[in-house]
């Protein structure tokens, strides 16, 4: 009988050996088994949050791209240094000479063109050195300068002209035709013509004495 109760002791410690050893590998698989799926939880955790870093470096560049302001470029003559200066007439409505100027008849003397404004400050400044260039050189022969208005009301050209003391023409280009032609795309705007009718210089902004005495020079004028 005791030897029964032995096998029998023996038989039931080695099923729960088995029953432990199973439920540990029961535990390990279970273990391994969520390890294994929570790997592609992260790995989508990470693509998704790529994604959004992604999205935000692109609209934030996108925004860089967009509000910043474009590098600015200088305006560029529509006439270029070499060709020959458009032909034209224009009345005269300030100044002095008329009652019209035609650009072909003055062939054979250095012409000075300068686009302006009454409302723009640079053209406002810079008619006293135009004005006192030519009226030192200028009304001695050296070389003709004409003024081309197109954009205030042509009656208030020659109020400008008197407070000004201005004794060059200044001409009024109704409908901006002139403008149009010689593509005008900031005032002031000024091209100097040789003898030949050949633009040799072009200024798109305020000139002062070195710029103006340079113009100059680019036509056969020397000023003393």
């Amino acid at each position: 009988m005791a030897q029964k109760r032995g096998v029998i002791n023996k038989e039931q410690t080695e099923k729960q050996r088995v029953r432990e050893q199973r439920r540990e590998f029961e535990e390990e698989l279970a273990a391994h088994y969520e390890q294994q799926v929570g790997r592609p939880r992260n790995r989508r955790r990470l693509i998704f949050i790529g994604v959004l870093v992604l999205v935000a470096l692109l609209a934030g560049g996108y925004i860089v791209l967009t509000l910043l302001p474009a590098p600015a470029t200088a305006p560029t003559p529509g006439i270029a240094v070499g060709q020959a200066a458009p032909d034209f007439t224009l009345p005269v409505y300030g100044g002095r000479g008329g009652p019209t100027v035609n650009l072909k008849a003055l062939r054979g003397h250095p012409v000075v063109i300068n686009f302006w404004s009454e409302s723009c400050d640079p053209c406002r400044r810079e008619v006293p050195l135009l004005q006192r260039t030519y009226e030192q050189y200028g009304a001695q022969g050296a070389f003709v300068l004409l003024g081309i208005n197109q954009a205030d009301p042509k009656e208030d050209i020659a109020s400008f002209g008197r407070t000004f003391k201005v004794t060059y023409p200044l001409l009024f280009d109704a409908g901006s035709k002139v403008n149009a032609v010689y593509r005008v795309t900031a005032i002031p705007t000024t091209y100097f013509i040789d003898r030949q009718g050949i633009v040799r210089a072009v200024a798109i902004t305020e000139l002062n004495e070195q710029s103006l005495r340079q113009g100059l020079a680019d036509i056969g004028v020397q000023l003393p």
